[in-house]
């Protein structure tokens, strides 16, 4: 069963598709989207980007600025979840606060469904299922090792003292094909109250991404591993103290 907090620490969880693409991209294609989910996801918001463009000529290089869209943006009225849609992209963002794994996962399945239908996608490039999570500590001195199971190591001739730190590994899950980045450290902006993060992006690209038609399967075991991977990380004391575990 999964575990149920008080204090849950899921500031965002997304879901990333990159496709394949069996047709030419259509701008076009993001308004036909938002006409099937507008009910949902009313708001629209356009991310842009600079192009520059470098051209030699005598004596010096001309230097061409362009803007252009990258993707829309389609948010619900609370902005507490998105859809983004851009070239051969669908990725389903759930802000806090994070409902079940059972409501997300449909939310993103959702989604897929309506993307296939309208850009109809040849293949996927990518999947990716990334949970980013936020601890705040509630007391302001503490031992590292009373509520984090994975910690970072000195030489004994550094002073184990960490004004800040980021550990950054990637473990390959040969039995569903993905490769888990787990990133764990401090935030890169200093707290009020220490704090920390933990970055886990479980995903699968180029061969090893499942057919559009495994993609519930697969989404399915990423998440059970991401789950497995966040308990291990904290010891009892967190998860009962910090993020205040409803026990029945």
């Amino acid at each position: 069963m999964p575990r149920i907090y008080k204090k849950p620490p899921v500031i965002e969880a997304v879901c990333e598709f990159r496709f394949e693409g069996s047709q030419p991209w259509d701008w076009t294609i993001p308004g036909l989207i938002y006409d099937r989910i507008k009910s949902e996801f009313p708001k629209k918001r356009q991310q842009n980007v600079l192009e520059v463009a470098m051209q030699p000529g005598e004596g010096k290089i001309a230097q061409e600025v362009k803007a252009g869209v990258a993707k829309m943006q389609f948010l619900r009225e609370d902005e507490t979840a998105l859809v983004q849609v851009g070239p051969e992209l669908l990725a389903v963002n759930q802000l806090r606060p994070y409902p079940s794994w059972p409501t997300f996962k449909a939310l993103i399945l959702t989604q897929l469904d309506v993307y296939r239908t309208v850009a109809k996608p040849k293949a996927l490039k990518r999947v990716g299922l990334r949970y980013i999570n936020r601890i705040d500590m509630p007391v302001p001195d503490f031992a590292l090792e009373d509520y984090f199971r994975t910690l970072p190591n000195l030489p004994d001739t550094v002073p184990n003292v960490f004004a800040s730190f980021m550990l950054r590994m990637e473990v390959p899950y040969e039995d569903i094909n993905g490769r888990l980045t787990f990133v764990f450290g401090t935030p890169p902006i200093k707290a009020e109250k220490p704090a920390f993060m933990l970055d886990l992006d479980m995903f699968a690209l180029g061969e090893d991404a499942p057919s559009l038609d495994e993609v519930s399967k697969w989404i399915e075991a990423a998440h059970e591993r991401v789950e497995k991977a966040f308990d291990g990380t904290f010891t009892d004391k967190t998860h009962k103290e910090v993020l205040e575990e409803v026990t029945k």
